[in-house]
C-alpha cells in the first residue's frame, strides 16, 4: 500500500559489540531490588530493569545506566547497596501437611509488596508461578514435589531466581491461591558514605579492568570519602577513576576537591568531571545527575572504536541524548578548571562535550592527560592475558620461552604503535631510533638461580603518546602593500 510507515523504537542497549576489556564500567548506587553485595554484568537497560528494577526517586542508578547505553557503552557491573538493617519480603507457601515452600524475595525492599506466588495443578503434578507487578515473570513448570519447585526456582539464576529464591517444608505441594509476598525493607535511612566504599569493594580484581565510579546521588555526607574509596580501590586493581562534585557545587568548589584528591597522591588514576547533566528519562521527565554515566559511556565508546590511548574528550565526546548542563561553562571557565585539574563539559555547536583530559596527578610530565594511565591499565591487563597460558612452560636451556613471552609482548605492543598510542623516536635525518617501546626478555635479567625458582622476568618499556589538547593559530593581518606572511 502506498503511504507513510513510522517504527517506534526504546532507547535501550549498547551502541556496540566490540568488547575492550578497559571500556567496561564499575558502577555503586542504589536499585528498587536486586542482590546486594554480588556485582551483576548488565549489558542494557531491559537487563538492568529486570535484574535491578526501574526508576526510584531515592537513587541515581536507573538514570545513570539508561545514560550509560544511549551514549555508546556497552557493559556495566552493579553494586547496589541497602542499609545495615534491610530485610527481604517473604511468603509462605501452604501444603499438605504443613509449610510446603518459604520464598523469600531476591533483594531487600519494599518491592517485594508488589510480587506473588500461586501453586497450579499441572499434568501429573503442580507449577510454581510468579508475577510482579501483576505480570507472570516465572513459570516452575510441571514439578511432583515441594524439593523439585524449590531446586527448580533456584537453579533459575536468569529468570525466576532475579525475583526469589525458595527453601522446600516439610507440607506436600499442592493447588494455592495467589497472594503477595510481604514488604521488605531496604533501610536506605541508614546509607552512608561508608556504605558506598563497601559497595566499591565488592568490585573485585577478577572482575577485569576498566573505570569505577559510585554516581552522587545527593547522599553523600562527604564527597572526598567517595573519592579518596574510589582512588584507592583503581590503584589496588588496575582500574581508573571518574569522579564528580555535588549537585550544588560551584567551580571553586570542585577544584578544591580536585586539589585534595591531587595532594593525597596517585592522582594519575582519576579524573575529575563538573557539572552535572541534564538527560530526559522513559517518563519524558528531564532530570539533572551527575556526569559520571554520560563520561563513562564515551570512555567506553573511545576504547571500543579506537583504544585506551585516545583520549575521550571532544568531537568523540559529542551527547546524543544528554540535553544539557546544570550549569554554564565558559572558554574562561574551562581554562581555569583544566589548569586546576578539572575536566569541564561544556556546550559546542549546541552539544554537550567533555572538553578535558587531565587527570588529578601532580606529575604532570607523565601523568598530565588521563590517557597515560589508562593505557599503561591496558597494557597490564593485555599481558597478563596474554601471557597466562604459559604459565607452568617448561624453561628450556635454548631460551624458547624467552622467544614466546617477547614475541607476544611485542604482537600486544606493534599494533598499538600503528595506531599512533605509542611515540617513535627519530632523529634529525628522519632514521627512526626506536618504536616507541622496547621488550627485553633475556639471559641479563634472568640468571639460573632466579629461573631455578621458576621465576621468568620480563621487561617493558613503553612511550605514551601524549594528547593535543589546544591548537594554536597565529593570524597575521597584511595592507595592500605588504607581504602575505
Amino acid at each position: 500500500m502506498p503511504g507513510i510507515v513510522v517504527n517506534t523504537a526504546v532507547r535501550t542497549g549498547p551502541s556496540t559489540t566490540n568488547q575492550n576489556p578497559t571500556a567496561t564500567l564499575f558502577m555503586v548506587g542504589r536499585a528498587e531490588r536486586g542482590t546486594e553485595g554480588t556485582p551483576a554484568l548488565i549489558t542494557s537497560l531491559s537487563e538492568y530493569e529486570t535484574v535491578y528494577g526501574g526508576y526510584i526517586s531515592t537513587g541515581a542508578l536507573h538514570q545513570q545506566v539508561q545514560t550509560f547505553f544511549e551514549e555508546g557503552g556497552a557493559q556495566v557491573y552493579i553494586s547496589r547497596v541497602v542499609g545495615a538493617s534491610a530485610t527481604f519480603g517473604e511468603l509462605t507457601v501452604t501444603g499438605g501437611g504443613g509449610d510446603a515452600l518459604t520464598l523469600t524475595a531476591t533483594g531487600q525492599g519494599s518491592w517485594s509488596s508488589n510480587l506473588e506466588a500461586e501453586v497450579v495443578a499441572l499434568g501429573a503434578g503442580f507449577a510454581l508461578k510468579l508475577y510482579l507487578d501483576g505480570d507472570l515473570v516465572y513459570s516452575t513448570g510441571e514439578v511432583a514435589t515441594s524439593a523439585a519447585a524449590a531446586t527448580k526456582l533456584n537453579a533459575a539464576t536468569t529468570t525466576g531466581a532475579l525475583y526469589a529464591t525458595a527453601e522446600a517444608g516439610a507440607g506436600t505441594l499442592q493447588a494455592f491461591t495467589k497472594a503477595s509476598f510481604s514488604a521488605g525493607d531496604a533501610d536506605e535511612s541508614s546509607i552512608d558514605d561508608a556504605t558506598y566504599t563497601v559497595g566499591v569493594a565488592n568490585f573485585s580484581d577478577d572482575l577485569g579492568p576498566g573505570a569505577v565510579c559510585v554516581p552522587n546521588d545527593g547522599s553523600f555526607a562527604d564527597v572526598t570519602t567517595i573519592h579518596t574509596a574510589l582512588v584507592e580501590h583503581a590503584v589496588a586493581n588496575n582500574r581508573f577513576a571518574l569522579l564528580a562534585g555535588d549537585s550544588d557545587d560551584l567551580a571553586a568548589d570542585v577544584k578544591s576537591q580536585a586539589a585534595t584528591v591531587t595532594a593525597a597522591g596517585n592522582g594519575e588514576y582519576a579524573s575529575m568531571f563538573y557539572p552535572w547533566v541534564k538527560m530526559v528519562n522513559d517518563a519524558g521527565t528531564t532530570l539533572t545527575i551527575s556526569p559520571e554515566g554520560y563520561v563513562g559511556a564515551k570512555r567506553a565508546a573511545v576504547h571500543n572504536s579506537t583504544g585506551s590511548w585516545v583520549a575521550y574528550a571532544g568531537l568523540a565526546s559529542e551527547a546524543s541524548f544528554i540535553t544539557g548542563l546544570s550549569a554554564s561553562v565558559s572558554k574562561e571557565t574551562g581554562d581555569d578548571l583544566d589548569e586546576n585539574h578539572v575536566n569541564a563539559l561544556r556546550i559546542i555547536n549546541g552539544r554537550v562535550r567533555i572538553y578535558g583530559a587531565r587527570s588529578l596527578s601532580s606529575d604532570e610530565d607523565n601523568y598530565r592527560f588521563n590517557t597515560s594511565r589508562e593505557m599503561l591499565n591496558y597494557v597490564v591487563d593485555r599481558a597478563k592475558f596474554t601471557l597466562e597460558d604459559l604459565i607452568f612452560s617448561p624453561i628450556d636451556g635454548r631460551s624458547a620461552l624467552f622467544s614466546e613471552v617477547r614475541s607476544r609482548l611485542v604482537a600486544l605492543l606493534e599494533p598499538i604503535r600503528v595506531a599512533g598510542g605509542l611515540y617513535e623516536a627519530f632523529d634529525t635525518t628522519g632514521r627512526r631510533i626506536d618504536y616507541g617501546y622496547s621488550v627485553q626478555v633475556n639471559d641479563a635479567i634472568n640468571p639460573l638461580s632466579q629461573l631455578a625458582g621458576g621465576l621468568v622476568k620480563a621487561k617493558v618499556g613503553i612511550r605514551v603518546s601524549s594528547t593535543s589538547d589546544q591548537i594554536q593559530v597565529d593570524v597575521t593581518k597584511s595592507n595592500l602593500t605588504a607581504s602575505v606572511v
